[in-house]
């Protein structure tokens, strides 16, 4: 799911745009907030390079520095001749740096990186840092950037700015996402039997009021307490995602259960962040009249019927295909979670865990948040919730082996980054199998 792209007006416009100022040889700057899509962009242009062209992404953060943004450019060159450097002959390579403005300003009010960047673009050359009487002269390069402007340091050096075309990626106005999100959803949905024409662009035009509604309302800004009540265009997506796991063999004329599934995927990506009854209520408000939209009646005791639950795990547990499957009944699903909470404890350490119906239901948050793709959860409560348990319990069921550093007085950042490399390897050389990486706030000891 995350790699469909709806063309777009705008999309296209930005695309030609890149075209342009690559042929011109002019580098080009993507600003824009969270979710506009200006990585997207420029990783689809990156999908139809013409063969004299090569591609470079780097990610920028708080603690990129110059000398590593060094090393990992000089990785993408080879040396040509004398001091000069670049891609192999007869090509040119793209840089791409996304969250240009992410990196760490210093007393002096300098960013590293960003000054090295423009001593490229001014001279074509940097020092050779182990010999700094000597200079690597880089040929056949170009730039592209994004950056955010609600974050990092807000703006970057205009000396670097200025060799930039700056391009806004506004947030896309409710016909383009309607667009985008109805025609993904409704193909999905022509395999479907029944009467399910129609629903999908409903269902998104539903979830896209209720959104508004949602960034519109001061009330779910992020805050002190409230610092994860981030909520941006990405919402909707993950909320698709989940709409898009429905297989049609389970939905035989049962528009019914699809709403209750796009129901549960609003819940978890909305109201699983919500912190204070008071938000959840005001949600729940807003949600009851997407549904209304949704299914044109008054009556939606049946929508909200709760066991309001749905997993992947749970099909195959009692024997059949993997499938995103809702819960009838949570007998059924505490008799599958003890199961496997002891065949847990049979070859781990033993967790002797109180599956109670509040539990049960942050497994199945917390097995949708893994299984789906780029899935990653913060966990937040207070000790001894059972944050570490129930992460544990719910990778084992989907068979994720879990991950988790052993902390002591002399670990430092070369002995995370040297875990890291173990688990990668792991994870991506034969035989791959996948992980989930627990890192808990009191291992955290130098931010």
């Amino acid at each position: 799911f995350v790699n469909i792209i709806v063309p777009t007006v705008d999309t296209v416009r930005l695309k030609s745009l890149i075209e342009l100022h690559v042929s011109e040889r002019k580098p080009v700057l993507f600003v824009g907030s969270a979710g506009t899509g200006k990585t997207t962009v420029v990783k689809d242009y990156f999908s139809n390079l013409p063969e004299n062209l090569l591609s470079a992404v780097i990610n920028f953060n708080s603690y990129t520095d110059s000398a590593a943004l060094q090393r990992i450019m000089e990785g993408y060159v080879e040396k040509r001749s004398g001091r000069k450097f670049g891609p192999p002959t007869n090509m040119k390579l793209i840089y791409f740096l996304d969250d240009l403005n992410m990196p760490f300003v210093d007393k002096y009010g300098t960013q590293t990186p960003i000054a090295l960047i423009r001593q490229l673009l001014d001279y074509a050359s940097m020092y050779d840092r182990d010999h700094l009487d000597e200079k690597k002269y880089l040929e056949d390069i170009l730039f592209l950037g994004c950056m955010n402007h609600k974050a990092g340091s807000f703006d970057i050096n205009p000396r670097l700015q200025r060799h930039f075309t700056p391009l806004s990626c506004g947030v896309p106005p409710d016909e383009v996402s309607q667009t985008i999100y109805s025609s993904i959803l409704n193909s999905h949905l022509k395999t479907f039997e029944g009467s399910f024409e129609n629903l999908g662009t409903k269902m998104v035009s539903a979830t896209l009021d209720m959104y508004r509604q949602i960034s519109d309302n001061p009330q779910f800004s992020p805050t002190a307490k409230k610092f994860h009540y981030q909520f941006n265009l990405r919402d909707l997506g993950r909320i698709m995602q989940g709409v898009m796991l429905a297989q049609p063999n389970q939905y035989r004329n049962n528009t019914q259960q699809l709403i209750r599934l796009w129901i549960h995927e609003c819940l978890r990506v909305y109201e699983d962040r919500l912190v204070f009854d008071k938000d959840i209520e005001v949600l729940r408000e807003y949600l009851n009249k997407a549904v209304k939209k949704v299914v044109e009646t008054d009556d939606l005791g049946a929508y909200f019927a709760e066991p309001l639950l749905f997993t992947s795990f749970f099909a195959q547990a009692t024997g059949h295909d993997k499938s995103y499957i809702a819960i009838q009944e949570m007998d059924a699903l505490k008799k599958v979670l003890e199961d496997k909470l002891n065949e847990y404890n049979e070859t781990n350490s033993v967790m002797n865990l109180v599956l109670f119906n509040q539990a049960m239901e942050h497994i199945c948050k917390i097995a949708r948040i893994i299984d789906h793709p780029n899935g990653n959860a913060l966990l937040v409560g207070v000790g001894g919730s059972g944050k570490q348990s129930l992460s544990r319990l719910a990778s084992f069921i989907l068979e994720y082996d879990v991950v988790q550093i052993l902390v002591s007085a002399n670990y430092g950042i070369n002995d995370l980054k040297t875990d890291l490399q173990e688990m990668y390897r792991k994870s991506g050389v034969r035989p791959a199998t996948p992980h989930s990486f627990i890192l808990t706030d009191s291992q955290i000891q130098d931010e």
